[in-house]
């Protein structure tokens, strides 16, 4: 009978062995008998850029997917983590880009696939946060600026995120329920 599989939210990353192992074996031993695979987003802990991609534990994880790809379908959607994921990534993996959000139909079903991260619409500094790093005009500013620079850049970002979520109330980070019925 034909599926297709959902991931998000993986975090991959090198000092992340557990659930890179746990990736590993899902890619070599589940996702071959799927029709497609649907990445829908936070796919890494972060996403530099492309340039990135020489890095071997990137470069391996898109072996991975390609080679995958010689049967089953493989979407990715951005998440909040790596959004920076552009035409090189999704070449060497053998994907295809998905906007968020995207409607599918999936056998028969109108399905929405989504991030969610815009669900959580009480979080107005994340939103505006997220408005910004979204831009055109902010990726290719920061994108111009040397790899190593970026990743320093974006470590003081998660830590400064870490302790501005120690202090907001748990009720903004999560969905809004009127923006989900909206949004549905």
């Amino acid at each position: 009978m034909p599926h297709s599989l959902f991931i998000s939210d993986l975090h991959l990353c090198p000092t992340r062995p557990a659930i890179n192992a746990l990736f590993a074996r899902f890619i070599r031993d589940i996702a071959p008998q799927a029709e497609a695979l649907y990445i829908l987003g936070d796919f890494f802990e972060y996403w530099a850029g492309d340039d990135d991609l020489a890095d071997p534990f990137h470069a391996a994880i898109a072996r991975q997917l390609a080679q995958l790809a010689q049967g089953t379908r493989i979407y990715l959607m951005h998440g909040n983590r790596d959004f920076l994921i552009g035409d090189a990534f999704l070449h060497a993996a053998s994907a295809t880009l998905l906007p968020d959000p995207t409607l599918i139909d999936l056998y028969g079903q109108a399905t929405l696939l989504m991030h969610g991260d815009t669900l959580c619409s009480d979080d107005v500094a994340y939103q505006n946060f997220r408005a910004q790093v979204r831009s055109p005009e902010w990726q290719r500013a920061f994108l111009a600026t040397p790899l190593a620079a970026r990743k320093a850049q974006i470590e003081a970002l998660r830590k400064q995120s870490e302790e501005a979520k120690s202090t907001k109330p748990a009720e903004i980070m999560d969905t809004n329920a009127d923006t989900v019925a909206a949004t549905l």
